[in-house]
């Protein structure tokens, strides 16, 4: 499949700057694994240690604690490594030409979760202001995702942005030295449509500081069991069967269903607004109804986190997670505490290629082709029938599960012993430098 081509509409902050030796212009190495790491030295003379922030989750809508996790996270690492810092955050959807002065004070507008996705870009996934130039400071990108349905190989390889996404991630990589992407598959999409300085360097969900350079736990028992539902409508009937298969097989755990976005039924009902997402949709509401109930019915105890970063840390009390939330799994990661994570589209099929433990595709492949691309909603998981043909659910993952945790037990999670020390080289080798290296 060629690459997409198309005319730059915006221009290169940096001119021609990048041809010339890097000695030459302002850069400074660092060696990262088999290549290195520049990140332009700016001048902040004048400037006092405050980001810009746009997050991906809203005060509002779905709630999504996950993208709460990317932000929080986020935070903290550039704390660690920059010192203390001040944040100021805008939702990503809302148009900043208000603000302009403050944000042009700060150092950087950073991109956690920065989304690619042709909703389109510019202006929609992000509004941002109506002449790009205004904005004077660098807009970085922090472990950038793509997200579409089923994001297997096929889809990999047939992916193909619109020129006005194209035209604005290539004004974005122009203005950095590298964009970071969380895993492999977004480096690769990237590079599909002409856009090589990329670096993968995780999300910064990975990283939870207290728990850098400690051990996976590898319980021999499991007490307390953690199952997160799936986004996708299509996908309930196969959460029904590995909640049965998990009560099963462990009938004497503390059992939870973790619930990580707020519906219809669930959201405060003293703020109408709502962000462009899938999760508020009739759909999704009924279907996490026909979860919960079932839940309950099993032994579950029904857990809301939407809203709050704090409520994630009871998983810091949990021997296992077992389901579909990306960002619960990777929170149990970050935590070294075992995960298996079902993935419903391109975002759990990168995370667990590029950490390579404990992941399943929820979907089989049963026809070529892709998708129509122009959905309305940002979330990239299955929502129309075209989608679910492409690639039903998997109608024998629960026995796939059972058997690869079956082993888990035996073996006192043997297959997690080198996760940890993944997650540090990682962090020592790719996103802390990267984070240091910001203005």
């Amino acid at each position: 499949m060629p690459r997409c081509l198309c005319r730059n509409l915006y221009p290169n902050p940096h001119g021609k700057q990048r041809s010339r030796p890097a000695e030459k212009r302002g850069w400074r190495s660092y060696r990262l694994s088999s290549h290195r790491l520049r990140v332009k030295s700016l001048s902040t003379k004048g400037i006092c240690s405050l980001y810009t922030l746009l997050t991906t989750c809203p005060p509002y809508g779905s709630q999504n604690v996950g993208d709460l996790l990317i932000e929080q996270r986020t935070r903290d690492l550039v704390e660690r490594e920059k010192g203390p810092c001040e944040f100021t955050v805008f939702f990503r959807e809302e148009s900043l030409d208000s603000h302009i002065d403050q944000i042009n004070r700060s150092r950087a507008v950073l991109l956690p979760g920065f989304p690619v996705r042709d909703r389109p870009m510019y202006p929609g996934v992000y509004r941002l202001v109506e002449e790009l130039s205004r904005i004077r400071v660098p807009l970085i990108p922090i472990g950038a995702n793509w997200n579409v349905y089923p994001g297997d190989t096929l889809s990999r390889s047939e992916t193909c942005y619109s020129p006005e996404t194209v035209n604005f991630l290539r004004y974005i990589a122009g203005g950095v030295e590298h964009i970071s992407c969380r895993e492999y598959f977004t480096s690769d999409i990237l590079r599909r449509h002409g856009i090589d300085n990329t670096l993968m360097t995780g999300d910064p969900a990975w990283f939870l500081i207290p728990s850098l350079g400690q051990p996976m736990r590898r319980p021999s028992c499991i007490e307390r069991l953690v199952f997160s539902p799936p986004l996708s409508c299509y996908y309930q009937g196969q959460a029904g069967r590995i909640m049965s298969m998990l009560t099963r097989l462990f009938p004497r755990a503390e059992r939870y269903c973790a619930f990580h976005l707020f519906d219809a039924d669930t959201a405060p009902k003293d703020d109408s607004r709502r962000e462009n997402s899938a999760a508020m949709t009739d759909l999704v509401t009924q279907k996490n109804r026909a979860i919960r109930k079932q839940a309950a019915a099993q032994g579950f105890r029904i857990l809301e986190m939407a809203g709050a970063v704090a409520n994630l840390d009871f998983y810091e009390q949990c021997d296992l997670h077992v389901g579909y939330e990306c960002h619960a799994h990777l929170n149990f990661f970050s935590r070294r505490i075992p995960s298996v994570l079902i993935a419903e589209d391109a975002r759990g099929v990168g995370f667990n290629d590029t950490l390579g433990v404990g992941g399943f595709d929820g979907f089989r492949r049963v026809q070529q082709g892709t998708a129509d691309s122009t959905k309305t909603v940002t979330s990239g998981y299955c929502t129309t029938s075209e989608e679910l043909a492409l690639a039903p659910p998997r109608d024998d993952l629960q026995d796939a599960i059972e058997d690869f945790l079956v082993h888990e037990l035996e073996s006192h999670f043997r297959r997690y012993r080198g996760l940890a020390a993944c997650l540090d080289e990682i962090y020592e080798t790719r996103m802390r430098p990267f984070i240091k290296m910001l203005p």
